[in-house]
């Protein structure tokens, strides 16, 4: 283990003891999870951001986390951060034999990299759907879906396959619209973006990451739309939609 982490260990470990930080001393792996989530988004604001300085930092905020809940465990005498290391190590050494085997023969290749396969038998999952974690967001558990499936071979042979699916998916929501039906509102709107999701795998595009970097450029355009009305000294809720229409114009071409 490297110095740098035996010592982000050992601080961990004397901020939690009783001469330690009360904040810290009080923290269980539960309370701890809010944290956890908040600083893996933020490692992935800073990678949209391409920011490598930020990413570094939160990165090290991600590992600290890491690194704590491994020390509660060991608290607990459950395991140490070493044997976290340890079974990664070993979990992708025995999922790929194709490349650390030297007497793998190379007849069962496409299933050695197949993880989902690898993955189903290892831990006698039922489907090859089980596993994935209650908290994710929901368009990225629709595109796991979608790669679990995938790997299979359940899934379309080509874009235009998969195109046509979406054009399917619109036409049943614009009846189910027309018949002003609610409840089939809704169920096709889901339909629809689980097909608008698949369409991006065609193009190894995340869902999730697209729709993050449309929300950042919404943010921003509607950002500059509300600068112009403040520097005009004219109130947001009073201008018309064909007028806020003509700033989100001049944002977007300020952004050509």
């Amino acid at each position: 283990m490297s110095e740098a982490v035996k010592e982000l260990i050992d601080i961990v470990i004397k901020l939690r003891s009783d001469n330690g930080c009360d904040w810290d001393r009080k923290q269980t792996s539960q309370s701890l999870t809010p944290h956890l989530i908040e600083e893996a988004n933020e490692v992935v604001d800073a990678i949209l951001e391409d920011d490598s300085e930020n990413l570094k930092e939160e990165l090290g905020d991600l590992l600290l986390h890491v690194v704590f809940q491994a020390v509660i465990a060991s608290e607990k005498k459950s395991f140490e951060f070493e044997e976290v290391v340890q079974q990664i190590n070993k979990k992708l050494i025995k999922r790929h034999p194709h490349i650390f085997d030297e007497n793998f023969d190379g007849e069962n290749l496409s299933n050695a990299k197949n993880w989902e396969l690898s993955k189903k038998k290892e831990k006698n999952r039922e489907s090859i759907l089980d596993g994935m974690p209650k908290s994710l967001p929901t368009l990225i558990v629709a595109q796991r879906y979608q790669d679990k499936t995938g790997a299979v071979g359940f899934e379309w042979e080509n874009v235009s396959q998969a195109m046509n699916k979406v054009d399917e998916e619109l036409g049943e929501l614009k009846q189910a619209i027309k018949n002003n039906d609610l409840n089939n509102i809704e169920e096709e709107i889901g339909d629809l973006l689980i097909t608008i999701v698949n369409l991006a795998r065609f193009f190894d595009i995340s869902a999730d990451l697209a729709l993050r970097k449309t929300n950042q450029k919404f943010y921003r355009r509607f950002n500059f739309i509300e600068k112009i009305v403040k520097k005009n000294n004219k109130k947001i809720e009073n201008i018309s939609l064909g007028e806020l229409l003509n700033y989100w114009e001049k944002a977007k071409n300020e952004e050509k």
